[in-house]
């Protein structure tokens, strides 16, 4: 990821889910990341995008708590499940919209939704969990 105008050298590092911790020396932030045709970054209120191409945002799985979370700001559009179902892995949990993109919630595997945390029409914040899975 290029740096901002302006700013310091930086570290990405990846945590998995579409998070992404910023190290600027002693100052750690958190970072979102969308993927679509391009990687778009969710930072201090501000987005960047990621040309595909750039290999920095490109790695690690995520992990099952940041998977079942808001990756960003968003609306949450749908609930496509509902408690005690039984769903496979990537099977579509709920669509949310940030920056006019749906960005899915699937499943990280197979397994039985337990509860749901939002409702259609929520704004939700980055790394809220949306969903109880077991």
């Amino acid at each position: 990821m290029s740096e901002p105008t302006g700013a310091s050298a930086f570290t990405v590092v990846p945590l998995g889910g579409g998070r992404y911790q910023i190290d600027e020396g002693s100052r750690k932030r958190l970072a979102f990341a969308v993927a679509a045709r391009d990687t778009w970054v969710f930072l201090d209120g501000r987005v960047y995008v990621v040309p595909q191409s750039h290999g920095v945002l490109h790695s690690a799985g995520a992990d099952e708590a940041s998977a079942l979370a808001a990756p960003m700001p968003a609306t949450v559009v749908s609930i496509e499940v509902t408690p005690g179902q039984d769903v496979t892995r990537d099977t579509v949990l709920i669509m949310l919209e940030a920056m006019k993109m749906e960005l899915p919630i699937k499943a990280p595997r197979d397994g039985r939704v337990i509860a749901i945390a939002c409702r259609p029409g929520e704004i939700v914040q980055p790394g809220v969990r949306l969903i109880e899975f077991e």
